[in-house]
């Protein structure tokens, strides 16, 4: 027999073997939580990519420095790649075998903690200052300054990244869904951060300050690989996140392809509503992120908004369906209606009499009354048991737009009804969205 404890505050648990009369214990290591591979992918694209570390959101009023203390988002750049360094410390605390190529990015990491921690001294030695003589220092303290002798290097740390990504991929080669989890995080990250509108004095990627970068991210065959990383994820990301997820990315391939000529001008040219487009993709990104590690403060249970837009696209399936059954069958439909009306008007001209011809209208209506109830319960019999899968389907369309953030545009008639067409809603504008 066999008992076993978990240790809460380690990945590694305790299994108590009792073999006839000596218990010895054997160790073995807990699973890694839902979503932890994904966001240890989302984590290193982070880290390889200053962009990636920036808040999409600011607090209103203004976040002060005098009087608050910061949140993650609050962080300026050097103790955001501190905090980020300490959340992949501990993320791969579940994962043995790369303690070596963590140690070369923490080793840079530690420099930059060293050299904000200088930099708090020195500001509350000037903050002391002003406290004791009521005025500041004539000659302040200098922040230190990194790339000297012992300190820290952007290149050294993009290089310790880049090792450790493929350590990663290497340690996780024997493990397909492993691997598709920690490539889905890459990947997502991509799609929400690598289109940007290029700066002056700063164009890291020519190829990627253009829409078509935009646009391509979400083209068929770039949909169909970010899904069958989703698909390939399974166990480690948790249950219908991945459904949900590749729902919401349809949403947002509907809604920019009727709006692409509110992104894209002439030229492959960005136009002016396009930072409002890539600002919504980044908080989007941020939703799809939580949705996928299992977020306790972000939940998917469908708001009545969500049930109205998904309740409108089962309907709109419907009258597809009715349509192509009308299609189909148009000639057994135009049968019937013919033996119908022959069968009405032979009664009609035979019978003689206000009561007769009334009498033979109600038994023809309770033959054809009487046939068509006999169809319709085999018809319900037939699709009852699809009835669970079209309520499952409406849920997770429900789900996927309680996820769903689209760009706050305002769209032309004709964009209205394409989108309305595919049970897209136009965004209802407010003046708060309006800058």
């Amino acid at each position: 027999m066999s008992e076993s404890t978990e240790d809460h505050e380690g990945p590694v648990g305790i299994e108590v073997q009792l073999d006839g009369r000596f218990p010895f214990p054997a160790f073995r290591r807990a699973e890694p939580p839902s979503g932890a591979v994904f966001s240890l992918g989302w984590l290193m694209a982070q880290l390889f990519d200053p962009r990636r570390r920036l808040s999409v959101s600011q607090r209103q009023p203004a976040f002060s420095t005098a009087v608050q203390l910061p949140q993650v988002a609050d962080l300026a750049p050097d103790p955001k790649l501190v905090f980020l360094a300490a959340e992949l410390t501990e993320l791969l605390k579940w994962f043995p075998g790369l303690e070596h190529p963590l140690s070369r990015v923490t080793e840079q990491t530690n420099k930059v903690a060293a050299l904000v921690n200088a930099e708090t001294a020195a500001q509350i030695a000037a903050a002391e200052q002003v406290a004791a003589t009521g005025h500041a220092a004539s000659q302040p303290v200098a922040p230190v300054q990194a790339g000297g002798p012992g300190q820290y290097s952007q290149g050294a740390f993009l290089a310790a990244v880049a090792g450790l990504n493929q350590a990663t991929l290497d340690h996780f080669a024997d493990d397909p869904e492993r691997l598709s989890a920690y490539q889905l995080g890459l990947a997502l990250s991509d799609l929400v951060w690598l289109p940007y509108i290029r700066e002056p004095g700063r164009d890291p990627d020519p190829a990627a300050a253009r829409p078509s970068a935009l646009l391509t991210q979400f083209a068929r065959p770039q949909m169909a690989a970010l899904k069958t990383l989703i698909s390939g994820a399974g166990s480690h990301i948790p249950p219908s996140a991945g459904a949900v997820v590749s729902r919401s990315l349809d949403n947002w391939a509907d809604w920019l392809d009727v709006n692409t000529p509110n992104i894209q001008l002439s030229g492959d040219t960005w136009s002016q509503q396009a930072a409002v487009v890539l600002h919504a993709l980044r908080v989007q990104g941020g939703a799809w992120h939580s949705v996928l590690i299992a977020d306790p403060d972000v939940t998917v249970s469908p708001s009545m908004g969500a049930w109205v837009q998904a309740a409108t696209k089962m309907a709109q399936a419907a009258q597809k369906v009715s349509g192509v059954v009308v299609r189909r069958f148009w000639p057994a439909l135009v049968v019937l209606l013919a033996v119908l009306g022959g069968l009405l008007y032979l009664v009609i001209s035979n019978l003689s009499g206000a009561s007769e011809v009334w009498a033979s209208m109600v038994t023809v209506g309770a033959v054809v009354g009487c046939g068509g109830a006999g169809l319709g319960a085999g018809v319900s019999r037939a699709l009852g048991g699809v009835g669970f899968d079209v309520y499952s389907a409406a849920r997770l369309d429900a789900e996927a737009w309680g996820v769903t953030w689209l760009p706050a545009l305002a769209p032309t008639p004709m964009q209205k009804a394409r989108l309305s067409s595919r049970a897209v809603p136009a965004r209802q504008l407010r003046k708060l969205d309006i800058s």
